[in-house]
């Protein structure tokens, strides 16, 4: 890629709600739309991108791409078969949004094929070995590799983490993660939570214990899911996290409670709260009591994925490090296995670094 292409020629792999989903109108009028997350709204948003290809097994799909966003991409074409896709079109940039266990192969051929940025779905893969065979192909053809942990970009989040790192509430001491609802789905869902934890964390894990739901006690210490689709096949759990800094976190990601994303960031001299519906933090007033007040949150005039895609355009011209890259998406892994290996062993406790069982 050369600074003086003016035009990034994009493509999809894959066609679920998170790529195709639309902006809707917004409450009043003159504040416009509501900001969509799906892939071809944030390719639509971002200047200088345009979208010339998608791809999805199901024929359906491609209709509703169409029927969606046949009159701002009239000319992207439509395919059933990646490989052909690639062989095919020029492609700078490829968001790989197919099932979890898809990402790999997608993403190989990709680099093979010349794509010089990737944005990748998460969780990155559903084996160590797939994760590592991703990130080696993209570092040795020096292709920057994305993995849409979306909290990395929310203005709520990225804000908690100044603060935190301000010092103002003191260091951190213990993390407090909860994710609940339908779609508690270690893998497909709870992966955004172990990422998040990560990222405020800013350490590697050492050893955890864990224990998932009950109804997935027998899911065994490999990944079983069906890569994302149905919630059944893929468990919640809770698992109890020490990291090589000292951190200790604790992390619930259980169906059949109260649907909520949270994260809780507990200090030496306060506490922050973010998440779905919160974003607050607590210190002591001086005379002992304690006052919490919201985020000053910003806004801002992008979408988390529409500033993924404008990041991964900024590594492919300038390079530097990803906000959220495969070795972080890894790092996530890494734990989501560890927890089936604990909870397969009785809730045993496991060991950094972990292997594929």
């Amino acid at each position: 890629m050369t600074e003086a292409m003016s035009t990034y020629r994009a493509a999809i792999v894959g066609l679920a709600e998170i790529s195709t989903e639309v902006p809707t109108a917004a409450p009043e009028p003159v504040l416009g739309t509501v900001v969509a997350h799906s892939h071809v709204a944030a390719y639509a948003s971002v200047p200088g991108v345009e979208l010339v290809a998608v791809c999805d097994l199901v024929p359906a799909l491609l209709d509703g791409f169409r029927e969606r966003w046949g009159d701002i991409f009239p000319n992207a074409t439509g395919y059933t078969d990646y490989r052909r896709m690639l062989a095919e079109q020029r492609i700078d940039l490829l968001s790989v949004v197919t099932p979890d266990n898809r990402h790999a192969e997608i993403v190989i051929d990709g680099v093979a094929a010349g794509v010089q940025g990737i944005l990748c779905e998460k969780p990155i893969a559903t084996t160590l070995a797939d994760a590592d065979r991703m990130i080696a192909a993209c570092k040795t053809a020096r292709v920057p590799l994305l993995i849409n942990h979306t909290r990395r970009w929310y203005p709520a989040f990225g804000e908690a983490r100044r603060l935190l790192r301000s010092g103002e509430l003191g260091g951190l001491r213990r993390v407090v993660a909860t994710l609940g609802g339908e779609r508690a789905m270690l893998f497909r869902n709870g992966t955004h939570l172990i990422d998040a934890v990560c990222w405020f964390v800013e350490g590697d894990p050492a050893w955890l214990i864990a224990e998932l739901d009950d109804g997935h006690r027998d899911h065994g210490p490999r990944y079983a899911g069906d890569g994302g689709r149905d919630p059944a096949s893929d468990p919640g759990g809770s698992a109890y996290i020490h990291f090589e800094n000292g951190m200790r976190a604790f992390v619930n990601a259980s169906k059949g409670t109260l649907k909520t994303f949270e994260i809780e960031l507990i200090c030496e001299g306060g506490r922050l709260r973010v998440g779905a519906d919160v974003a607050e933090w607590t210190k002591p007033f001086p005379d002992g009591g304690l006052g919490t007040s919201q985020l000053n949150v910003p806004q801002t005039t992008w979408s988390d994925t529409g500033a993924a895609i404008r990041e991964l355009i900024g590594l492919v011209e300038r390079g530097g490090t990803p906000s959220s890259s495969g070795e972080d998406g890894r790092r996530a892994l890494s734990i989501l296995l560890g927890i089936l290996q604990s909870s397969a062993a009785g809730s045993a406790r496991v060991d950094f670094p972990v292997v594929d069982q």
